[in-house]
Parts: structure tokens; sequence; C-alpha cells
């Protein structure tokens, strides 16, 4: 018993972990560990041949209720994943137990399996993101994939001139303090988000970069207030999505590898 409650300080203590080359974990974080971490800030996990999962959220109800108090991961700040080519999901089981409300910055690179990034109830959680980079992910189709069993309206996309038009508040889904964001090669992503809401606002956001996404419908757009906006149609590539785009709240748009970031 000693010894547990040992293990269970130390893992409660415990911040910062790295996991790199590590050929045979497939899952890093199982749910039993998980829970234990309460006071994690920040995970980097890079060139694990053979991972396929990096959080394992187990049920709802599992756990004791010491252990329920907090919603699991709310106290990271930041994750940062690379070079896993075999990565299906970041987080495996039900997520709304679990709670991304104080991560900040989120980096993904050259992760060749994934399709998704967040579910609605994690998108909604994210409070004090500000920097979110993906990178080569070559099966990326969407950012937000709408959770079984759940639906939601997704918004009429009437987008025109560079301007947003306005839209219903439920409608939609505000990144209050989203400072940059970065979409690069990403050969697949269609949508920033599917069967769900299709409307975000981004009132913060300084710099943004789009490159080499080709299929991509979401437009984005200033707002008259000045923040940035992105909306998707259901069928319609943005014309834009095939020219490498950049934009920053004090310069405007540049295109075509003219950068202004």
């Amino acid at each position: 018993m000693a010894v547990h409650g040992q293990q269970n300080d130390f893992l409660q203590r415990l911040k910062y972990v790295e996991v790199d080359d590590c050929g045979d974990v497939r899952a890093p974080f199982p749910a039993k560990l998980l829970r234990a971490l309460k006071n994690l800030k920040g995970v980097t996990v890079d060139r694990c041949k053979s991972l396929e999962e990096v959080f394992e959220l187990g049920e709802a109800d599992e756990g004791s209720s010491e252990e329920k108090e907090l919603p699991l991961l709310s106290s990271l700040t930041e994750l940062r994943l690379s070079c896993l080519p075999e990565l299906k999901c970041i987080w495996k089981g039900p997520s709304r137990h679990v709670s991304l409300q104080s991560l900040n910055r989120l980096n993904l690179e050259s992760l060749n399996n994934l399709t998704f990034i967040f579910t609605p109830s994690l998108a909604r959680s994210l409070s004090k993101l500000e920097v979110l980079f993906i990178n080569n992910c070559g099966e990326l189709k969407h950012i937000i994939r709408e959770e079984d069993g759940e639906r939601e309206i997704i918004p009429e996309s009437p987008g025109q001139d560079g301007q947003a038009s306005p839209i219903n508040v439920e409608k939609e889904i505000v990144l209050p303090n989203l400072k940059e964001l970065s979409l690069k090669q990403l050969s697949s992503i269609v949508r920033f988000s599917f069967g769900w809401c299709d409307y975000f606002l981004f009132p913060r956001l300084e710099k943004l970069k789009v490159h080499q996404c080709p299929k991509l419908t979401t437009k984005f757009a200033t707002t008259p207030d000045g923040s940035m906006s992105a909306q998707s149609e259901v069928s319609e590539v943005d014309e834009d999505s095939s020219i490498n785009r950049e934009w920053n709240r004090y310069n405007g748009w540049k295109e075509d590898g003219d950068s202004c970031l």
C-alpha cells in the first residue's frame, strides 16, 4: 500500500512527459495512468512508429470519486505530436469527461493516419488555446468531427466579398484566445468541422497561414469588427484553397508565398 501511495504521489506531481523513439509503444497514456496525472502540463511524443493513440480515456464512470473530481487533462497546457505514422486518434474513448480548458498550444506534424483532431465536446473546452499548428497530415479530413449520437444544426454559409455574414450565436463556436493558426500540407482536409457547427470565430487571431490544402471548402473571412471567421461550404472547394495564403491582423492577406508573418 505504501509503494502504491508513493507511485500515486509521484504521478500526481508529474508535470512534463516526453516520449521519443519508442518503437513498440502503442498507447503511452492508458486510462488508469491518465486519471492519476492530475497536474500534467506538457506532453511531447515523437518518432514512435507503432503508436496508434495517445490518450486512452476510459469510461466516464471509471475511477474513484476523488479521481473524478477534476476532468481528465484539465491541466494540460502544451501538446506536441510528430512523426507518428500509425497514429489513428489522439484521444480514444468518450471525451465528455475530458476538458482541454488549459490547453495553450497544440503542434501536430507528420501524422499520416490521423483523420480528425477534436470532438465537439473537446472543441467547446478550448477557451485558452492560443496556437494551433498542423503540418503534413495527409489523411486529415476535418479538425472537428461529430461524436457518435450527437447531432447539431449545421449553419448555412452565405459569406460574400471577404466579409462574414451574421449568424445565430447558437450555430457558432468561438475560440476566444486563438492567436496563431497554421494549416500546411493537408492534402485531404475538406472542412474545419464535419457533422457539427460550421461557423467559427477567432476574435483575437493575429496570424493565419493556409498552404497546400487543395480540397479545403472552409472560407476564411474578416468580420466587420476585425475578427477572423471560418465558414464551410458543403460541396464547393474554396477558390483560394490551392493558393498559399497568409494573413495577419496588421497587413491583411498575402498570397503565393509573399510572407507577411
